[in-house]
Parts: C-alpha cells; sequence; structure tokens
C-alpha cells in the first residue's frame, strides 16, 4: 500500500527492497528444486547401479549354466559311448576267436561261429535301440528311404518299394541311414 506522505524515493528504495528480496525467494526456491532433483538423480543413479550389477550377475550365472550343461552332456555321451563299447567287447573277441581259429576245414562251423555272432551283434544293438527301417513293400518315405533306382511293373502301384538294395536303420525312432530302395514309376 503506498501512502502519499512517503517520498519518491521511499517508495522506490521499498520497491527494490522487495525486488531483490523476490530475486533471494527465487534462489532459494530454485535451490530447493535444484537439491531435490540431485536427489532423486543420485536415487536414480544407485538403483540403475543395483540393476546393472543384477544384471552382470546374471549373465554370469546364465553363462557358468550353459558350460555346465555342456560339459554335462559331453561326459553322457562319452558314459553312453563307452557302455555300448563295452557291450560289444564280446562280439570283438569272438571275431578274434574264429579268426585264430585253425580249423578251416569245416566250413559249416565256420558258418555257424559267424551266424552266432552276428545275432550276437544285433542282439547288443538292438537293446542299444537299433531298429531296422522296413522297407520292401512299402510305400516310399522320403524321411525313412533314398530312392536310387526306378522301375516299371503296372502290377505295382506308383511309389511302392520292390527292392531294398541296403538296409536303413533307426535308433529309437530316429532314421541314422535312410535304407537304398528300387521304386515303382509307372
Amino acid at each position: 500500500m503506498i501512502y502519499l506522505s512517503e517520498s519518491k524515493e521511499e517508495l522506490e528504495q521499498g520497491i527494490e527492497d522487495k525486488c531483490v528480496a523476490s530475486e533471494e525467494t527465487v534462489e532459494v526456491l530454485d535451490g530447493m528444486e535444484t537439491t531435490k532433483m540431485q536427489t532423486e538423480l543420485a536415487d536414480k543413479e544407485r538403483l540403475l547401479e543395483e540393476h546393472n550389477d543384477r544384471y552382470k550377475r546374471l549373465q554370469a550365472d546364465f553363462d557358468n549354466f550353459r558350460r555346465r550343461t555342456r560339459q554335462e552332456k559331453e561326459e553322457l555321451s562319452n558314459i553312453v559311448a563307452q557302455n555300448i563299447v563295452l557291450e560289444l567287447l564280446p562280439v570283438i573277441d569272438n571275431f578274434e576267436r574264429a579268426l585264430c581259429s585253425t580249423s578251416f576245414q569245416d566250413a559249416d562251423k565256420m558258418l555257424s561261429g559267424v551266424e552266432m555272432i552276428y545275432r550276437q551283434l544285433t542282439q547288443v544293438l538292438e537293446k542299444n535301440g537299433l531298429t531296422a527301417v522296413e522297407a520292401v513293400g512299402q510305400v516310399f518315405n522320403p524321411q525313412q528311404h533314398e530312392a536310387v533306382m526306378r522301375v516299371e511293373d503296372a502290377e505295382q502301384p506308383d511309389g511302392m518299394i520292390v527292392e531294398e538294395l541296403q538296409k536303413g536303420y533307426a535308433v529309437k525312432g530316429k532314421v541314422i541311414r535312410p535304407s537304398m530302395v528300387k521304386v515303382v514309376s509307372n
């Protein structure tokens, strides 16, 4: 409020004092906001650092897990291979005995010995999941058979397998070698 008794200089001085006070108030408020923002920024940086540390630990844990899993698979694969070879050793022993035999005069005994060894070998392989792929009389399946020849036969439908040239095998349902076959193509 302005009083008429005040001089012009007093009025100007009062206005200047109020302006300086307003500027100081603004500076104080700016300082408080800056301090508040700096505090919030420090909190956010700390939180970001915590998340980065957590991310790095998770990455290291995952790398360790992947390495450990790979090692376990390799060890398991080695154990399986060792067990299969261990089961095949008696077959090798029987072959060595047959080869060392000096009585080759009796071909029938030699043939029967080789047949027994063959049966022993197939039993070991079947025990480990080996099965023969069916071919002759089946319809051609490119996932189980490999067509190497085509023949014309009016009595057979197209795609029928009439002859197996090489036997195919599967281990536990997965084809490891397809059968080589002759397929009818009219």
